[in-house]
């Protein structure tokens, strides 16, 4: 995790369950599961190829582990207009204007903190 962007949402990020980073021949993966203000977590996953994001997921829960909003890039909506940055809620999927963490934790900041 990137403690930059962490400090930055200290107010949103409230603790950090585990954080999983593997760097092998410029590939580097990130798997964090992280706690939020409201109870809520969230689940990251991102693969990173020469210092660029390629595939990411952040997953947020609510308490029981339902899920809330699902963010991703796999490439499997091509009807979504932001392919393949989709949103997943409960509902079905649909555009998605995230495409980072720090994108995400924008979104969740102002849905969680700012309510």
């Amino acid at each position: 995790m990137k403690e930059e962007l962490l400090a930055r949402y200290r107010d949103l990020v409230t603790g950090i369950v585990a954080v999983d980073h593997l760097v092998r021949e410029g590939i580097e993966l990130y798997k964090a599961h992280l706690l939020l203000a409201d109870g809520s977590s969230l689940r990251v996953s991102e693969v990173w190829i020469d210092g660029r994001l390629k595939k990411y997921s952040y997953y947020w829960l609510d308490e029981s582990e339902k899920l809330i909003a699902g963010w991703d890039n796999a490439p499997h909506h091509p009807e979504i207009k932001t392919h393949p940055h989709h949103l997943h809620t409960a509902t079905g999927s649909r555009d998605s204007t995230v495409q980072n963490l720090e994108d995400a934790f924008e979104l969740l900041s102002k849905q969680i903190i700012a309510s």
